[in-house]
């Protein structure tokens, strides 16, 4: 078997094996027959049938219901294979639902192979065609649906208690908010991406530089080099260190290669196998040009991007992202994310970093969409001169009078 290649089926039994949580999930979204074979769908059948009779759930176990079932294909061998590719649980609703898109695409290839021999012959009556037709998407769209589906009245979401937010960053960034940070060419938008890491993961607020309960990141560089993240971070990080809640050493973690192709199974894979190992809480990403092998020039093309964004958003991670603006026009400067418009609408928070002045000592912290979850304190503007490369405008006083006072002195790491 060739492990480089990651198959979401053999994902999700291997999850299966590793706890019994990913069963749930899995049979929430799946059916044995939702598989590309026969044996698949025995293998799927045996983990359910196994983990229904009270059994523990790993390879032996499974293999031997195989057996008795007349499968003599799958070897144990196999069965550890998987276990060992899946590495973790926590990712068994994203491979399930990869595994259920996969056998919707072969039921509407299968159907509409039917329909074109239907068409092509005389025998079957047009209104029947389009009768089977119909009623064959029907099943199919009916089929591509979680089992347990259903719509909730007004009245069960009113007498729902009120919910409360499962800050991240208090007052800031929430499970499951995406933010893209775009901006001028030189105007600091990855290093304060870098800063907002390095502060969370030191236990800082990012913006007001107040103490918070340190946060565990991960970084997907797809531009810079670990020379780079150690040439310009020594300082930040010292500062994070002597001010911060702990050293944010060990809570911060960068992944550092080329140009890749998240819309494909092995370096989306690869992301998700770093999430397993890191567990992080923000996971930083970019630029997005940088994470596929071509530019994005329109909504087609953006569309599998933001579905593979969003499988790792699905685990409860805060996305921060890095995009690059459009060039200058007509004397003005757009600072949405170039290539899609779809990309305009999909975060929660979408800001660009324009010059504050002309000396360049300042920016201003652009809104390039409405922010889908008002109150949060996003500053207005940033100034350099601080202890941190940027120092955000909603500092409370006593903070910054506390920082710039210690930013007088020799900083080393």
């Amino acid at each position: 078997m060739n492990t480089l290649t990651i198959d979401p089926e053999k994902l999700v039994i291997g999850a299966c094996m590793l706890a019994a949580d990913a069963i749930r999930f899995a049979s929430e979204v799946l059916a044995p027959e939702d598989f590309r074979s026969h044996n698949m769908a025995e293998v799927f059948r045996a983990v359910v049938q196994t983990h229904k009779a009270g059994d523990f759930v790993e390879p032996f176990t499974v293999w031997t219901r195989l057996t008795q079932a007349g499968v003599k294909d799958i070897p144990i061998t196999d069965l550890h294979e998987w276990t060992m590719l899946a590495g973790s649980a926590e990712s068994t609703a994203v491979y399930a639902r990869e595994v259920k898109e996969l056998a919707t695409r072969r039921r509407m290839s299968m159907a509409a192979a039917r329909f074109t021999q239907n068409l092509s012959s005389t025998d079957v009556p047009t209104a029947q065609t389009m009768s089977e037709m119909l009623e064959a998407l029907k099943d199919i769209r009916d089929n591509s649906t979680d089992k347990n589906i259903r719509a909730l009245s007004l009245g069960e979401i009113l007498d729902m208690p009120d919910t409360v937010e499962d800050w991240v960053i208090p007052g800031l960034l929430e499970r499951g908010d995406r933010l893209v940070l775009t901006g001028y060419e030189g105007m600091g938008k990855t290093t304060w991406i870098r800063q907002i890491l390095i502060c969370a993961a030191a236990g800082i607020h990012p913006t007001t530089l107040d103490h918070i309960r340190p946060v565990k990141c991960l970084v997907v560089d797809v531009e810079n080099s670990v020379k780079q993240w150690q040439r310009q971070t020594s300082r930040m990080a010292a500062t994070a260190v002597k001010h911060g809640v702990t050293s944010p050493r060990e809570n911060l973690h960068i992944h550092c290669q080329g140009r890749m192709d998240i819309r494909k199974d092995k370096d989306l894979g690869l992301i998700h196998r770093l999430v397993d190992e890191h567990e992080p809480e923000i996971l930083g990403i970019g630029p997005i040009y940088k994470l596929t092998p071509t530019a994005i020039k329109n909504d087609e093309e953006a569309a599998p991007v933001i579905a593979a964004l969003d499988s790792l958003r699905d685990r409860g991670l805060v996305l921060v992202i890095e995009a690059h603006a459009p060039k200058m026009s007509n004397g003005q400067r757009d600072l949405a994310p170039r290539g899609s418009a779809a990309l305009m609408g999909w975060p929660e928070f979408g800001f660009g970093l324009a010059p504050g002045n002309e000396e360049g000592s300042s920016a201003d912290v652009v809104r390039w969409r409405g922010d889908r979850e008002t109150g949060r304190d996003w500053p207005r503007g940033l100034e350099k001169g601080g202890p941190f490369p940027w120092t955000a405008d909603n500092v409370h006083p006593a903070t910054r009078q506390k920082y710039y006072g210690y930013d007088s002195q020799k900083v080393t790491f």
